[in-house]
């Protein structure tokens, strides 16, 4: 027998074309009778990305067999790290034999078993395996994590990069709770994978009991698809899917359903006749770059009717789908863009027609900082065409150029000047002319040049304190313009919903669009004052309202701009803490002093406990001493809770105080959350009703959320209570 010292050997592989293994012990002995080399003490062998490390590793040269013992270590090219008490490996290192085994993967999951045999690069083979991508616990690391699954055998296949189980049985802290005679699942280095998805259990009012099984179709690197065949008790079945596909310069998006379902012939009533009709949904989605100034796109998106997307995918939201197709370009400060819009009414039994928007070209431009006359000039331009087939269609263009210079002078003054002229076009047809009978149809043609000048000033008094600068700041304004012609034999396409309050005070136009203008003189005025700590904490308040010269009856009995003074408008916000914010805007009439609309939104708390409300008033009151009013209030009181580590709870109720008062929608989610693990159990109660073949009332489903594995929910376990 020969010693050698300690230190490194380095021997080639027997096999032509393999790298040479490496050799370094703290002792090395070698046994020529029977051919064994024995290393001892830090062992290390590697090969390539591949090391072995021991406390004590035996070369055979007769049966070219590694044997490695004590606190052994294998580190595998893919990062993979082996734990086992015994091993025996090929010369090359590639097969081995392992009791004991323990693996700790890529993305922290843990693989254990009794005995496993690795074959080449390609399977790990486990007898009696645990696999869990939880963390154990620090303080007794033999307690079972929260969710692990136990099988006869699993099986990694590094070429699928799958991992596969056989008998499996999965268990929640320790417990067995469900049992699957074959279970399979991608590995850490999968980002995506073909196979089913977790199907989609429960029961509906609507739709009974229900399954939706899923499938996923890897079709490549840039794109995808889901399949899914859905059947309900009272239903028949659904199929439905979802492709994606990724361009070089674009992506695509393709989402529909299809099922033969029951719907009432009658708008309104529920109980009419009803009929197996054909349904379903489209959507489809698209973006692509053309070049560096230009990219166009479309978003489609279409039901075959208003209740279907709300009866099988639970969409309460959308009162309107909005299909889209666009050009558009970006250059420095300028902007262009060819829109069509299309719109689908899914309000239950209305019958006005949605006009169909094409094109729709706008054109923008910025000039530079003190590029003309030491301020800036800007450029606004658009062409509009919006068809009906019975009802107005109107043809628009309009150019409107504007200038704008802010002056500061020695004193403080804040002196902005801007000035703009809109040119503007109109030509409408097959409307109701106000001096035309119902069943007659007119047709109007105008072209207004209007121009608008403003002159703007600000004085901000500003104090820098120890711990906060506080800030009082008035402003007032000159407007002016020629009487506004605001024709009612031109329709009012886009300015028909007046939002009067502090964020347009002190715009030229407070109309939202251009075919109503505001003309004439006027006057505004406010006030800001705030308060900013340096650390934290800050305040805000403005009030302002504007005086108008000439009377002006294009606004709306109930907007606030009706008379020569305006409503009062501000709005304060206040956050003094981090665990406090509000914020809370108003309308206020000036002669009786009573509130036209408010509006509160506001979060108090801790991670611990936080509450949060929105509330909401609109007075619609036409005339001011009018005995009935029409008022809309609504208020939404919530709270969230982290209660407890992993553990939090979220409650929410939604209550209508005028004009009819009771509750609206109320919902509770429960939620566990860990670094594995996803609980949550969702209820929801909707008080409101509605026509059509959709039934309100509870809802309640589960969401499970395995890492690595899949989820499990049951959406829409509705008329349990």
């Amino acid at each position: 027998m020969a010693t050698a010292t300690p230190g490194q050997a380095q021997a080639p592989s027997p096999k032509d074309g393999n790298q040479p293994v490496l050799l370094s012990a703290d002792s090395v002995t070698f046994d020529e009778q029977q051919g064994l080399v024995t290393a001892r003490g830090n062992v290390e062998l590697s090969q390539d990305l591949r090391t072995v490390r021991a406390d004590t590793i035996t070369y055979n040269r007769t049966t070219k067999v590694v044997t490695a013992t004590g606190h052994i270590r294998i580190v595998e090219p893919s990062g993979d790290i082996l734990f086992a008490d015994y091993a025996e490996l090929t010369d090359d290192l590639r097969d081995a034999f392992v009791e004991n085994l323990r693996v700790l993967m890529t993305d922290n999951s843990r693989l254990a078993g009794n005995e496993a045999e690795r074959r080449g690069e390609r399977i790990l083979r486990v007898n009696r395996g645990v696999y869990s991508p939880c963390e154990l616990c620090k303080e007794d690391p033999t307690r079972p994590p929260v969710w692990q699954v136990r099988a006869v055998r699993v099986v990694h296949d590094k070429d699928e990069h799958e991992i596969r189980y056989k008998d499996a049985v999965l268990e929640m802290f320790g417990v067995p709770v469900a049992y699957t005679p074959y279970l399979s699942q991608p590995d850490a280095t999968v980002d995506r994978k073909s196979g089913f998805l977790t199907p989609l259990l429960g029961s509906s009012s609507d739709l009974g009991l229900f399954i939706r099984p899923r499938y996923y179709i890897d079709m490549g690197p840039d794109q995808d698809a889901t399949v899914e065949v859905g059947g309900f008790s009272k239903q028949g079945l659904l199929l439905g899917g979802e492709y994606r596909k990724r361009f070089e310069r674009g992506r695509l998006t393709l989402n529909g359903s299809v099922t033969q379902g029951e719907l009432p012939n009658g708008l309104a009533d529920k109980n009419a006749p009803k009929e197996n009709k054909l349904r379903g949904h489209f959507f489809a989605r698209g973006l692509f770059e053309i070049d560096e100034v230009w990219r166009a796109g479309f978003d489609v998106k279409r039901a075959s009717d208003e209740t279907y997307l709300r009866k099988y995918f639970d969409n309460r939201g959308d009162d309107f789908l909005t299909s889209r197709a666009f050009v558009e370009g970006f250059r420095g400060r300028n902007y262009a863009a060819v829109s069509a819009y299309s719109w689908q009414d899914l309000r239950y039994g209305n019958t006005v027609e949605e006009p169909i928007v094409g094109p729709l070209a706008v054109y923008s431009a910025l000039g530079e900082p003190g590029s003309l006359f030491g301020g800036r000039w800007s450029l606004d331009s658009g062409i509009l065409s919006l068809y009906r087939r019975q009802g107005a269609s109107t043809r628009r263009f309009h150019v409107e150029p504007g200038w704008r210079r802010d002056i500061t002078s020695s004193l403080g003054f804040v002196t902005t000047f801007e000035g703009r002229v809109l040119a503007v076009g109109h030509n409408a047809s097959h409307y109701d002319r106000p001096e035309t009978t119902a069943v007659e149809r007119g047709s109007a043609s105008r072209f207004l040049l209007f121009p608008q000048g403003q002159v703007t000033v600000r004085y901000p008094f500003v104090r820098y304190g120890e711990s906060s600068q506080q800030l009082i700041e008035p402003l007032v304004a000159v407007t002016t313009a020629p009487r506004a012609p605001n024709d009612p034999d031109v329709p009012n396409e886009d300015s028909q919903d007046v939002e009067f309050d502090q964020a347009n005070l002190f715009m030229f136009n407070r109309f939202p669009g251009i075919d109503r203008l505001e003309g004439g003189t006027r006057i505004t005025y406010g006030l800001r004052t705030a308060i900013y700590g340096y650390r934290q904490g800050s305040a805000s308040l403005f009030l302002g309202q504007s005086y108008r010269f000439n009377q002006e009856n294009a606004y709306p009995a109930a907007s606030g701009l009706r008379d020569r003074r305006s409503d009062y408008v501000g709005r304060l916000d206040l956050s003094p803490a981090p665990w406090f914010d509000t914020n809370y805007s108003f309308r206020i009439d000036p002669d009786t002093l009573r509130f036209r609309r408010h509006s509160l939104t506001a979060t108090a708390g801790v991670p611990q406990l936080n509450l949060y409300t929105a509330y909401s008033y609109l007075d619609q009151t036409q005339a001011r001493d009018a005995t009935t009013r029409t008022d809309l209030e609504q208020i939404t009181l919530g709270l969230n809770s982290n209660f407890a580590p992993r553990w939090s709870v979220g409650v929410s109720h939604v209550q209508s105080l005028r004009p009819a008062p009771g509750p609206r929608a109320a919902g509770a989610v429960l939620t566990y959350q860990d670094e594995c693990f996803t609980f949550q159990t969702i209820a929801r109660r909707d008080y409101t009703s509605t026509v059509g073949d959709v039934k309100d009332g509870n809802t309640l489903y589960f969401r499970l959320v395995f890492k690595n594995l899949g989820e499990f929910r049951t959406p829409g376990l509705g008329g349990l209570f």
